[in-house]
């Protein structure tokens, strides 16, 4: 069933670094302004902050992404290239810089948890290795395809879900004390499989400022996610159904069956975002394309509550046009509209 508003949060980076963009964002329709918490490093969300409010979005209208219960790369001086067939090794962040061979990771259980044969998915997929040998953190792997290394990147394990305990790790509960006492109201929480995940962030975000309340968002990343989706709506207060980390979790030809089955079981009572490449042509284009438009509106015509916009905001040049085309397809999808 259509729903009858439209949410439309976009992701502030290199494209939006200044109060003009994220003004002209704000002019465009969007309703909140996401900050990445995993690509942030010290003392930089208070700057992001304030330019959001330059550019027209209170604190109520700032969305802070926490890391949750995914794993990334750690910091990296530069991009380092990688080629099909190279050995590289996966060390726990703090033990080794990016240098020969050694690859830092900021969760030392996931390296902990990996077994020879295990296939690991970086960067949405864009990168993939294959687990070599394990040495309890210290993890072998070669390189199945040519590209790029990159900072913060997300790490998951293809087809195998990994039992992690649930906790936040240090930078996010910093991140998330820092913003709502700064009176940022909307949390969302990457690789939220588990509802305990969920409620440790309602518990810290109240610690942090008692007498104000905040809305928190699951991101469904894990097809355990998926499943379990029922139970963490109850310990939330909307769902993100985020195609990135999960086609790379899943894979790709697996991804539209979960998606469907989400619109099929959850919708219309719980609120629901979509998130990963919504109109990814627009990163290059100042125009989606037909097969964009048509997915956005079979999303919309499922009662999906609004989309989240991330490389087409936060690296594209078209962002502001990204978000009146999102607005404009709701427009043409809704009966009461006038021609």
């Amino acid at each position: 069933m259509r729903r009858s508003t439209l949410t439309v949060i976009v992701t502030l980076g290199p494209a939006t670094a200044s109060p003009a963009a994220v003004a002209a964002l704000r002019d465009a329709g969007a309703d909140l302004v996401r900050l990445n918490g995993a690509h942030l490093l010290p003392g930089q969300l208070a700057m992001l902050l304030d330019m959001a409010e330059r550019g027209g979005f209170p604190m109520d209208r700032v969305v802070v992404d926490l890391q949750g219960g995914k794993t990334r790369l750690g910091w990296l001086p530069a991009p380092v290239p990688v080629r099909a067939g190279e050995r590289l090794h996966l060390v726990p962040e703090g033990q080794a810089t990016a240098s020969q061979g050694l690859i830092t990771v900021d969760r030392p259980a996931f390296l902990r948890a990996l077994v020879p044969g295990d296939r690991l998915r970086l960067d949405d997929g864009r990168l993939g290795f294959t687990v070599l040998a394990a040495h309890g953190t210290r993890i072998s792997v070669e390189a199945e395809l040519d590209g790029e290394l990159k900072s913060r990147k997300g790490l998951a394990c293809l087809g195998r879900e990994l039992d992690l305990e649930v906790h936040l790790l240090p930078s996010d509960r910093t991140l998330l004390d820092r913003a709502v006492k700064r009176g940022v109201k909307h949390l969302a929480v990457s690789y939220a499989r588990h509802p305990d995940l969920l409620r440790l962030v309602k518990r810290y975000a109240r610690s942090a400022a008692p007498n104000q309340p905040v809305q928190v968002y699951a991101k469904l990343e894990q097809p355990g996610a998926v499943d379990a989706w029922s139970v963490l709506a109850e310990a939330c207060d909307g769902l993100w159904l985020c195609r990135g980390d999960l086609g790379a979790e899943v894979g790709l030809e697996n991804l539209p069956g979960l998606q469907r089955r989400l619109l099929t079981q959850a919708l219309p009572g719980v609120p629901l975002l979509v998130a990963g490449q919504v109109l990814h042509h627009m990163c290059v284009s100042p125009r989606p394309t037909r097969s964009e438009a048509c997915h956005v509106d079979d999303l919309l015509q499922a009662g999906v509550a609004g989309f989240v916009l991330s490389d087409e905001t936060a690296l594209g040049p078209h962002g502001p046009k990204a978000v009146r085309w999102l607005q404009r397809l709701f427009a043409a999808g809704d009966p009461t509209a006038a021609p």
